[in-house]
């Protein structure tokens, strides 16, 4: 219910093969230009989905070299609709192998996360790469002053990206 009414832009990818198969596509392009080398991939709520489905993907074929510092922000990965898609695609839950290290931010008032801590709930990867949760303050409000938990640019503000962003530039 969650997925279909108030995050229908979720079910939509999960739902719509052509929509799930061009998002894919345009990360998978952006990644490829990249070539080999450090990276950071910030990927905010759907787009953390997008995001480890085609390092997922990537394993299989070898596209994706990294090494891959993930940051997803107010990503869905908590919801068991979630789980239940990703592990029908990919058989199991797990840190990507391109991962270097995979940081998770989230509000805990934020609607898409559930509040959910995700390390227990994705083994590590073949070099022990486990997520680190990192629980933000998402202060952003609308121009009309309400609170939005979920928004992209409340996360992108808080220090604990820019943290993040600072460590993997240095």
């Amino acid at each position: 219910m969650i997925l279909e009414y108030r995050l229908d832009d979720l079910w939509g990818y999960h739902d719509d093969a052509v929509f799930r198969d061009a998002a894919r596509a345009r990360l998978r392009e952006a990644l490829g230009r990249h070539g080999a080398g450090p990276l950071l991939l910030a990927a905010h709520s759907m787009g953390g989905l997008i995001a480890y489905d085609v390092l997922r993907l990537a394993e299989r074929d070898g596209s994706v070299a990294g090494p891959v510092t993930l940051v997803t922000l107010g990503s869905p990965f908590g919801l068991a609709e979630v789980h239940l898609k990703l592990t029908e695609e990919h058989g199991d839950l797990a840190v990507p192998r391109s991962v270097a290290a995979w940081m998770n931010l989230m509000d805990r008032n934020d609607i898409a996360t559930v509040g959910e801590d995700l390390a227990d709930a994705f083994p590590p990867n073949e070099a022990g790469v486990r997520i680190r949760d990192v629980p933000v303050i998402n202060a952003y409000r609308a121009p009309d002053g309400r609170e939005n938990t979920h928004k992209s640019y409340g996360y992108l503000r808080t220090p604990e990206f820019s943290r993040i962003v600072a460590g993997f530039m240095e």
